[in-house]
């Protein structure tokens, strides 16, 4: 199954949250109810007044929002989506997973476009942030909103231009999105697994003057679940494993009973209802409490269920980690083990595991973010734990993940889809891969989400017409 997981379009307002999850997930069929509640409400302020529109945000937006901007911002925002789309209608939502925005696909009757929400883990979520112009990291208020006809993400190439043209293209626009501070990592374009385009931008280590460069190994948040999905596969084709087995029959103790009856399938297709481990309780504890996957998953089954297996689909960061304590069980080795002697060393990946972020090395990517309320870049290392999990926060280099993307298309791992998209993002990272035909095209950043996916993916769309 091809695991496209968004595609930005034009858009006028952007809606930023701070949030703390790595993946990212079309939401299908029926929103959750929380999300669909919120989806509604907005339509409800868009179409109605000023008035309206205020006592949404009211309601939504965090008390840190309403202060930093006043409700005349709040009333122009207004404004400008309804001169923009009229009265709108919502043809469809699509999201990152709980750290991203919600997509909203907008049809108005002025025009069309999308409308990007990011929220956070609360229930009713709240909206914490909001930004405009392109999905660039910084903060700015509703005046600053840029024409839906210049988008400063969008890269200046086709795939008619020669590999010198689209490496001199794409050069001057990552130098130029340096050195604005809006890009910070590493962009690699290859066709035919050739490389076109493979250069370094910005800092990975701010306070120690430590550019990136081609070798940096970047967080690649959810990206890590499609490694857990191979090993998975590698078990099940070894018989030693089935997709019917379930939670229970693995982990007769597992604390919430009726998880017990969640199968393999459905860990797999986010339909198992395991609590997510980001949340406040996450966010009080000690992140040196997190060390491996086997931290994860004590904290996550400790946790009660968000609803009965197969209720419904939602978006779930606890179900992978719950396949890592699978594999682990299976195996009989640490999931960390397991998938760096089956898949990354069987791939040849030679730069791809699960450091510890408290003490990097001098080739790790720090991550910033501007999710603090200022608009200032500040380190993410207390927001994750000091290691990822089966369900995201692994490192990785660009070379790597084309390696990776080279391993697929050449049947080293049965089952896997030879066309790739995905993505993962957190505060300060993201990272995208998009390999379709033979154009592959691998961004890393460590800076906020969705700048490093917008610019993947408008790059890969412009390379495949």
């Amino acid at each position: 199954m091809r695991n496209r997981l968004y595609v930005f379009t034009p858009f006028i307002i952007v809606l930023f949250c701070v949030a703390f999850a790595q993946a990212q997930e079309v939401i299908r069929k029926e929103p959750p109810p929380q999300i669909k509640e919120l989806v509604g409400s907005i339509v409800q302020a868009v179409n109605g007044s000023s008035t309206d529109f205020e006592a949404f945000a009211q309601k939504y937006f965090a008390p840190e929002l309403l202060k930093k901007h006043s409700a005349a911002d709040r009333a122009a925002l207004h404004g400008k989506l309804s001169a923009t789309f009229g009265k709108i209608g919502i043809n469809g939502i699509k999201r990152e997973g709980p750290d991203g925005p919600l997509m909203m696909q907008v049809k108005g009757d002025k025009s069309s476009g999308e409308i990007l929400v990011a929220i956070d883990n609360s229930d009713p979520p709240k909206i914490l942030e909001f930004s405009s112009g392109g999905g660039a990291a910084d903060a700015a208020g509703p005046d600053e909103a840029s024409s839906p006809s210049r988008d400063p993400l969008t890269p200046p190439v086709n795939a008619a231009m020669t590999s010198t043209e689209i490496d001199r293209a794409l050069t001057a626009f990552f130098t130029k999105l340096a050195g604005e501070d809006i890009f910070s990592g590493v962009a690699l374009v290859a066709r035919n697994g050739v490389p076109v385009h493979f250069k370094a931008y910005g800092m990975a280590n701010r306070e120690k003057k430590i550019a990136n460069d081609i070798r940096t190994r970047f967080n690649i948040g959810s990206i890590n679940k499609t490694f857990t999905q191979v090993a998975i596969r590698q078990l099940v084709d070894a018989g030693k494993l089935s997709m019917t087995d379930t939670v229970g029959k693995l982990f007769p103790d597992y604390p919430q009973d009726v998880t017990r009856n969640a199968t393999v399938q459905q860990l797999l297709t986010h339909r198992a209802g395991i609590a997510d481990f980001f949340g406040a309780e996450f966010s009080n504890t000690p992140k040196a409490n997190f060390t491996s996957n086997a931290d994860y998953f004590r904290f996550v089954s400790n946790r009660p269920p968000v609803f009965a297996p197969g209720e419904r689909n939602q978006y779930c960061n606890g179900c992978y980690i719950a396949l890592g304590a699978i594999v682990e069980k299976v195996s009989g080795m640490p999931y960390e083990k397991y998938v760096a002697e089956n898949v990354f060393a069987k791939a040849e990946m030679t730069s791809t595991g699960y450091p510890r972020s408290d003490r990097p090395a001098d080739d790790i990517a720090i991550g910033y973010t501007r999710r603090g309320g200022d608009g200032t870049l500040r380190s993410n290392v207390d927001m994750h734990g000091v290691t990822g999990s089966a369900a995201g926060g692994g490192y990785s280099t660009a070379l790597d993940l084309l390696t990776y993307v080279k391993a697929i298309k050449s049947g080293k791992f049965p089952g896997a889809n030879q066309d790739l998209a995905i993505a993962g993002g957190a505060p300060g990272t993201n990272a995208i891969v998009e390999s379709s035909g033979e154009w592959t095209v691998i961004v890393l950043t460590n800076f906020d989400p969705p700048t490093g996916e917008k610019i993947g993916v408008s790059l890969a769309s412009a390379l495949s017409r």
